[in-house]
């Protein structure tokens, strides 16, 4: 069609960040390394990621069971756990994964053999292969766990492979089963106590209130694993990262586009690829300048906006007092600013918004909208694009 343009933009917002593309967090992935060494000894190791929502959780794990295969000869699998409640389910995506992900032909078909029964169907060299999901054959394998696995170090240890990667991601509907904390204790008390040593590292990937979940079932989950948390990019991985991206696509950023791009992604790779997408697609001459990056800003804002929070400032607008107060926030508060609570009584604010107030930072905190500053008595929006989309919405509300 004429007038579409011929490019590809090299962001991934709402999607794990290709291993090419991956930038930063060389503390992070020098201490995953250590562990990857430690394990190809013959020794089990454990590691909790964790951090905010957006910070890359998913991407680093991507990048760790890659690095294991190509740079320490191991055999892993990545594992996303959404929706899975029981220990028999867990066992059905572990190994369906492992065997799906598995690209050495004469492994794969090592592999297979252990499970027998279990498959009821493989296509073209196991990207179609599917597990049985009969809960009781598949408690089998939760009983015999440990086992398991040993046959399968012994297969791949056969193929000259050193270890395996067992990465466990998205906690939300496992980690508050009891079970499961249960389970994960159980499993590394018998490798410590085993007179055989086993070569396992075994990574868990999650917010941090999902691992306190685990704790609270099962306290010695706190002394299982090392944690890897996340913190926000710095300024300047923050500035490499755009940098960076836009160059793969043959564009120059002016500093005043990157100075707003990096203040409203605030240091999370999930804004920061939803900012840089959105920018990306304002430009015309392969120059990011102020202009591209203030239109793409407003873009992301929507677009974050909508996906993360729509439903709930929709939800909060429908409160007269509600949408009363949160227009008096988007249009005065300057973006990116903690505030205390007086602060929006200021102006003569209503009597009815003044006595509702604390219910309202209440909800919206709730709500994940808002949350407390960290100087206390303080508040902030969740990231700048929040604020940036409530100020937006305010806008068409009053008009």
């Amino acid at each position: 069609m004429a007038g579409i343009q011929q490019k590809e933009s090299p962001f991934t917002p709402g999607r794990p960040v290709p291993v090419e593309y991956f930038i930063a967090r060389l503390k992070e992935i020098e201490r995953l390394k250590r562990a990857m060494m430690q394990t190809t000894t013959g020794r089990n190791e454990n590691i909790f990621i964790t951090g905010e929502r957006g910070i890359g959780k998913s991407s680093l794990a991507s990048l760790v069971r890659i690095l294991a295969e190509k740079e320490y000869n191991m055999v892993g699998t990545h594992c996303l756990l959404g929706g899975v409640r029981t220990l028999p389910q867990i066992m059905r995506v572990v190994f369906q994964r492992l065997l799906q992900q598995c690209n050495d032909k004469t492994i794969f078909e090592s592999l297979k053999s252990i499970f027998g029964s279990f498959i009821k169907g493989v296509e073209l060299f196991g990207i179609g292969i599917e597990f049985t999901d009969n809960e009781q054959q598949l408690q089998n394998l939760v009983d015999n766990f440990l086992p398991l696995l040993r046959s399968i170090q012994d297969k791949v240890g056969k193929a000259g492979k050193k270890g395996l990667v067992l990465i466990l991601d998205d906690l939300n509907g496992i980690a508050s089963v009891p079970e499961f904390a249960e389970f994960l204790k159980s499993f590394v008390d018998e490798l410590a106590t085993s007179q055989e040593r086993m070569a396992i590292l075994l990574i868990l990937v999650g917010l941090e209130e999902r691992r306190q979940a685990m704790v609270e079932s099962q306290p010695s989950v706190a002394r299982i694993f090392d944690i890897v948390d996340l913190p926000p990019m710095s300024e300047d991985e923050s500035k490499n990262f755009f940098s960076e991206y836009f160059s793969k696509a043959g564009m120059k950023v002016d500093s005043d586009a990157l100075t707003l791009m990096v203040d409203f992604s605030a240091g999370l790779p999930m804004l920061m690829h939803e900012v840089g997408d959105a920018v990306f697609w304002q430009d015309t001459d392969e120059r990011i300048d102020g202009i591209d990056a203030r239109r793409g800003i407003i873009e992301a804002a929507k677009i974050v906006g909508r996906k993360y929070i729509g439903p709930q400032v929709s939800n909060v607008f429908r409160n007269k007092v509600y949408s009363s107060i949160l227009m008096r926030m988007g249009e005065k508060l300057p973006i990116g600013v903690t505030f205390k609570r007086q602060e929006l009584l200021k102006d003569n604010a209503p009597e009815k918004e003044q006595k509702n107030l604390d219910n309202f930072l209440n909800k919206v905190k709730k709500l994940g909208i808002m949350e407390d500053a960290e100087i206390r008595g303080e508040y902030k929006f969740v990231n700048p694009l929040y604020h940036l989309f409530v100020w937006y919405e305010a806008k068409n509300v009053k008009s």
